[in-house]
């Protein structure tokens, strides 16, 4: 992180800790919390501060489990796995064995498995076939504990998808990704209620805001689907540098959970665990 960003980053966390000192002293505050949060082992999503996730972003074998140590040592709250990033994606045999060598690293941290199209910032093209079979046999062996699938695919997809996970404990995330603009307020709930409606256990949106009032209308509408459909957990953030800040204050609004980046993000604006650690340390007093 280079002396600008470093400064821009304690000017916002010195804001923040004089605004939300008073509330170590404040009894009832609570930010916005799902009311059926979801529990993978010692991690909660949806609990009193949102949860700190590091993409797995390595290509070759070599590097996706030197990078698998290497985020180990970081103690995140899960790790996501970045499959469509590796080298061996189209060769069913080869990822399921790659995802239990990180498994076996990884150890007891959630994994949430995604397969990112391309279209909506994938790293490369992956075949449907080839993206699905690993996802089931993924499901099959119990690896992950959460799978992403975008709303692109549709509802009837999706449902169809949904139901070859019943009975293996796997939550699915529903996805969009808007890389141009940010929806209107009443836009993005209508989004998240079409992950709802297709079968989401959580859902995920992320928008690209192109001015300090878009990141507002973004806060808006989350906090919007929070209180409206106050069951299901959130996945979100502004991207760009405007949008930085919804990776720290995000949990405010109802967002629970924050990416932060290990060895390499999935984004160039995820910042540093130590650093988002810290500012949620402030942000949300327990």
């Amino acid at each position: 992180m280079n002396i600008k960003k470093t400064i821009v980053l304690a000017v916002v966390i010195a804001l923040f800790i004089s605004s939300f000192a008073a509330m170590a002293f404040a009894e009832a505050y609570k930010r916005p919390m799902p009311t059926h949060p979801l529990s993978y082992g010692n991690t909660i999503l949806g609990g009193n501060m949102p949860v700190v996730c590091v993409p797995l972003t390595a290509t070759t074998k070599d590097k996706i489990l030197e990078e698998a140590k290497f985020v180990a040592e970081l103690k995140p709250d899960m790790v996501e796995v970045r499959a469509d990033f590796w080298d061996c994606i189209e060769d069913t045999h080869a990822s399921v064995a790659m995802l239990r060598d990180i498994d076996k690293i990884i150890g007891d941290v959630p994994m949430l498995l995604t397969v990112r199209i391309k279209a909506e910032r994938g790293y490369k093209d992956v075949s449907d076939n080839a993206k699905f079979d690993f996802y089931r046999a993924a499901a099959k062996e119990k690896l992950v504990e959460l799978i992403d699938m975008e709303l692109a695919y549709g509802e009837e997809k999706i449902q169809s998808f949904k139901k070859e996970l019943v009975n293996s404990g796997i939550s699915l995330v529903v996805a969009y990704h808007d890389m141009n603009a940010t929806p209107t307020a009443d836009e993005i709930v209508k989004i998240m209620e079409r992950e709802i409606a297709a079968g989401a256990d959580i859902a995920k949106i992320v928008v690209k805001p192109n001015s300090e009032e878009d990141v507002l209308t973004f806060l808006k509408g989350i906090l919007t689907f929070r209180r409206t459909y106050s069951k299901y957990p959130v996945i979100a953030s502004a991207s760009g540098d405007i949008g930085r800040i919804s990776r720290l204050i995000g949990g405010l609004f109802g967002i629970d959970l924050t990416f932060a980046s290990g060895v390499k993000g999935s984004n160039p604006t995820q910042m540093p665990v130590s650093v988002v650690r810290e500012a949620l340390a402030v942000i949300y007093p327990n």
